[in-house]
């Protein structure tokens, strides 16, 4: 004789099916804030350990500087695979996660500039903004917004050019301004001690270059895939975004130090300056500008395309 279910069985069966759909995304949503508080103990960790070795001119960081920091990496790369699979596409969705990507590539770009070149003092110039971008991006947050848009080609390769020119441009950045304080010291009768913990301005010179050859190409590939996408999907004068706008007048900034640096006419403090300036050009891109923008603004929700 077979049984029959009950109205009750029926009930408790579909709930079970209700909690086990929802919990298990509110699981894995736990997992990537708990993993990128995590990441953020060993940066914060792996900054403090860096300090002694810049204070005693060391020639390199400490194992243990070096290991808090590539742990904090491993678990920031984790949090992001975790964001992936739950939301099915790139990690980039909103302004948390985009200042999270953006900082787990940055963090791992100071790897590659400091087995390169071991500067000991780089992580002064890196880390720190890596920490605190990643601190905006788990703080009050509560889920994980997903949204098919972001699993179309066109826009993978457009956000991540982009996010991969803004870092190199950041690198360029922290070489200008290691430039500008080094010069400063040798003009001076009496160098302080800093003087000594920074690099030669040859080398501040070369990652200048490097850096900025390899964040160029990515904006401008950046560029022209988001062009390519507005013209296809975005409906009215997208043309008019501000955020466009300031996309164009910070790459423009790029190009011009790019072609000025290959023909010599500017070296040195001039082009240092103008860097400078193209990275708070580029924040402001980044980030002040998504107040304006009508198809990129998403500090209001949370929730649009960075």
């Amino acid at each position: 004789m077979v049984r029959t279910k009950t109205g009750y069985h029926e009930v408790i069966e579909r709930h079970s099916a209700i909690i086990h759909i929802d919990t298990i995304p509110c699981i894995e949503v736990s997992v990537h804030f708990a993993l990128l508080w995590v990441a953020l103990a060993f940066y914060g960790l792996g900054i403090i350990l860096t300090l002694p070795s810049i204070i005693q001119r060391r020639p390199s960081l400490s194992r243990a500087a070096l290991g808090a920091l590539g742990f904090g990496l491993i678990s920031h790369g984790a949090a992001l695979a975790v964001q992936a699979t739950v939301t099915y596409s790139l990690p980039v969705v909103d302004v948390r996660s985009a200042l999270s990507v953006f900082s787990f590539l940055a963090t791992l770009a100071f790897f590659f500039v400091y087995l390169r070149y071991r500067i000991t003092s780089l992580g002064i110039f890196m880390l720190p903004l890596a920490f605190v971008l990643t601190l905006i991006s788990a703080v009050h947050a509560e889920t994980l917004p997903q949204s098919p848009d972001f699993r179309s080609g066109w826009l993978v390769v457009h956000i991540t050019s982009i996010l991969l020119g803004y870092v190199g441009v950041f690198i360029t950045f922290v070489a200008a301004t290691m430039y500008l304080i080094q010069e400063r010291e040798l003009k001076s009768k009496r160098p302080r001690a800093f003087y000594y913990r920074l690099p030669s301005l040859e080398v501040c010179d070369e990652l200048y270059f490097r850096s900025l050859i390899f964040g160029l190409p990515f904006l401008t590939l950046g560029i022209v895939t988001g062009f390519i996408g507005a013209s296809r999907e975005w409906k009215g004068p997208w043309e008019l975004d501000p955020k466009i706008f300031a996309a164009l007048i910070t790459w423009l900034i790029y190009l011009i130090l790019f072609s000025t640096r290959l023909s010599g006419s500017w070296r040195g403090r001039r082009s240092a300056y103008l860097a400078v300036f193209g990275f708070a050009a580029m924040m402001v891109t980044f980030l002040g500008i998504s107040f304006l923008s009508g198809q990129h603004g998403y500090f209001p929700n949370f929730g649009n395309k960075p």
